[in-house]
């Protein structure tokens, strides 16, 4: 039996949204999946007495008398909060009762909960978060995009060997080209740490093809797109703001009366189906879903916890950091 722990204060929406997503998972999934919920007991059994009733069998209450919100420091809260929702379900993991952790909640208290907790796999030096962006002929993986702020040549390489990995879960390809974000394609372009990246990349990365222009990374010229966490971050919300006023542009604005336009506009973009990604590098299984997450997202990141575990990624991890170590 897969076991997955969901942080149920976590994210905008909590905990109706959660509770939500665990309904719909349960009612869908005929496999034998057991989801822990970490949360304020009180809270979370107020909002399962809304819904039908769900087999006890298949989750466990796990009280959390405390809620990690978006002014807390990541630097500090397994010390002012080490009974949250958040810290309490990824301990679940780290005491191996559970095989997952799924979380709404803030980003970098995550990643820095996690890191404390279950550091990373032997060989990597700093986890790093992938998201999954749409193109011209698909998707693409761009990151990291918040995990770290600052990154060495030597981090934004395994970044990249990592994103290799999850590519073939993600999109299902076995080779994906690997591009450096910069602001031009020659080598000498960008900062010193773009330039040195550049050259370790050019001299162990078969599947590199070089730097990339953030005008041309909709083009499909690259299935993973490395940056370091404070540029992808930046970026990522550059392109989230701007295909919501495209849309709004679009429906609002142009009076463009065709709801099947704006639907499959919408359809393109939803990070809904995407669910969650996981932290690459974090000696464990825990993913990140979207702050705003609705039950539908939470169901398809229940989903995902439980494919990438029968993916066995976390074991796929360990093998390429054994060989770059060598």
């Amino acid at each position: 039996m897969i076991k997955i722990a969901l942080d149920m204060m976590g994210g905008d929406n909590a905990p109706s949204s959660n509770i939500g997503g665990v309904f719909e998972f349960l009612s869908e999934n005929k496999n034998s999946t057991k989801i822990y919920l970490v949360g304020k007991s009180n809270d979370i059994k107020k909002e399962l007495a809304l819904l039908p009733k769900i087999k006890s069998k298949y989750f466990e209450i796990v009280d959390a008398s405390e809620i990690v919100d978006s002014n807390d420091r990541p630097s500090r809260i397994i010390k002012t909060k080490p009974d949250s929702s958040m810290n309490k379900a990824i301990c679940l993991l780290k005491d191996n009762i559970v095989d997952a952790v799924i979380s709404s909640g803030n980003t970098g208290c995550l990643v820095s909960s996690s890191f404390f907790n279950l550091g990373t796999i032997d060989g990597i030096k700093r986890p790093a978060l992938f998201t999954l962006i749409p193109s011209e002929n698909g998707n693409f993986l761009l990151g990291d995009v918040g995990a770290n702020s600052k990154s060495t040549p030597e981090q934004l390489y395994q970044f990249s060997k990592m994103a290799s990995i999850y590519t073939k879960y993600q999109l299902k390809i076995n080779n994906p080209k690997v591009a450096l974000l910069n602001i031009g394609t020659e080598p000498n372009k960008g900062t010193e740490l773009i330039q040195k990246t550049y050259n370790l990349m050019e001299e162990k990365l078969n599947n590199f093809i070089g730097n990339l222009e953030s005008r041309y990374i909709f083009d499909s010229k690259a299935d993973i797109v490395i940056c370091d966490g404070f540029t992808g971050n930046i970026v990522l919300k550059l392109i989230e703001g701007m295909m919501s006023y495209n849309l709004n542009l679009i429906s609002n604005k142009l009076n463009l009366q065709k709801p099947n336009i704006i639907n499959n506009l919408k359809s393109i973009y939803d990070y809904e189906k995407t669910g969650a990604v996981p932290i690459l590098g974090i000696n464990g299984l825990v993913l990140k879903s979207h702050g705003s997450s609705s039950k539908i997202s939470i169901k398809n990141a229940l989903k995902v916890a439980e494919e990438l575990h029968q993916f066995n990624l976390i074991k796929k991890f360990k093998k390429i950091a054994l060989w770059m170590l060598k």
